[in-house]
């Protein structure tokens, strides 16, 4: 039960304690919401939110052998990893999803900023899981078979989640079916496009209420998922499997590799398609001395406020300052002998929203 005040409150005062709770792990902060309305209220407060690192976190492809075979090791291909607190890089541990009981029985197929989106296909239905509170939700079954599915939550803004399943392909478009957790139910769609569906990929971006979705025709498409509003901005590079589109500091940015450098782009006019070079980075500003033959890293994520990229070069996650032009952070993401890729990272603060989504 929670009460107003506990004595730790007023043996300690309230920099005190906001000091000691800025150096816990975001899980305990979740759990001690509960001492009391005044602990809620810190842990809830903006400013403690600013003090916290972000969390930093994946999914991680097992491609190696799983050890069980057979159909254990198609349940267990895809596992969630996170770093640890407070900096400094490290091995990044596998998260105990004992808390889930359909954790066994499903596979992730997706994430956002803290939430993973499990699938289990007999029966067919979708949950939606917090590593971060152990918490979860089951979702009503969708009316139609799903082709691909996208979970859509922004911790920052609010609890609200969203689950985007598209259900058929159009010539320019795509029938969908969108479940909203303030609504508690599945909502049809129709949108358009703009561009031949032929050239969508299935890489996607949720930033301010929107997927926005590559397309291999060198454009990005922006899926507004409150109207269904589709616009279409041409892209300054071409769209391969390595290129990602991301935010930082709220602007729209687009990454790009030819294998041996990546360059990062940022949208200064969506209406004329306006991009500006913001960075270039070959292996040598990587790892100094190296080659792009001696050495591989792909891009994974934009950090949200600082000019930081993080990159992904076997079996290591890497923190690059772009300004510094210096690593600074590295984590172990998995290993080679397990036959670990990551495909998919969030950094993301520790939020109100975040500690009582799923409540």
């Amino acid at each position: 039960m929670v009460s107003g005040r506990s004595e730790m409150d007023v043996e300690l005062g309230e920099d005190v304690l906001t000091e000691i709770l800025a150096r816990l792990p975001c899980r305990s902060l979740a759990r001690f919401q509960c001492v009391s309305t005044s602990w809620r209220r810190i842990i809830s407060s903006d400013y403690l939110r600013r003090r916290l690192p972000l969390i930093t976190s994946g999914v991680l492809y097992h491609g190696g052998p799983s050890g069980g075979g057979g159909d254990d090791g198609a349940k267990r291909a895809y596992t969630y990893a996170c770093a640890p607190d407070g900096g400094g890089g490290g091995v990044a541990e596998a998260g105990d999803m004992g808390f889930f009981p359909c954790h066994d029985a499903s596979t992730i197929i997706d994430g956002c900023n803290g939430l993973l989106l499990y699938y289990a296909s007999r029966p067919a239905v979708f949950h939606v899981v917090s590593p971060t509170t152990r918490r979860w939700a089951a979702l009503p079954a969708p009316r139609a078979r799903t082709l691909l599915s996208v979970l859509a939550f922004d911790p920052c803004a609010s609890p609200r989640y969203r689950v985007v399943c598209f259900t058929g392909w159009l010539p320019r478009g795509a029938t969908i079916e969108v479940f909203d957790s303030e609504r508690g139910a599945w909502r049809g769609h129709e949108v358009d496009f703009g561009i031949d569906t032929d050239a969508m990929t299935a890489t996607m971006h949720y930033f301010g209420g929107a997927l926005h979705v590559l397309a291999y025709s060198g454009h990005v498409v922006r899926v507004d998922l409150d109207t269904m509003a589709c616009a279409v901005t041409a892209l300054p590079a071409p769209v391969s499997c390595r290129a990602r589109a991301g935010h930082c500091r709220g602007r729209l940015r687009f990454a790009s590799s030819d294998g041996a450098c990546l360059r990062i782009w940022e949208l200064q006019d969506a209406g004329a398609g306006e991009w500006a070079l913001k960075h270039e980075i070959g292996a040598g500003d990587v790892v100094p001395g190296g080659s792009s033959q001696a050495i591989t890293f792909l891009f994974m994520a934009f950090h949200p406020e600082r000019e930081v990229v993080y990159l992904w070069s076997p079996w290591k996650l890497l923190a690059f300052n772009m300004v510094e032009r210096r690593v600074e952070e590295e984590w172990a993401f998995g290993s080679e002998k397990e036959g670990a890729h990551l495909i998919q990272i969030w950094l993301f603060p520790f939020s109100r929203h975040l500690a009582s989504a799923l409540a």
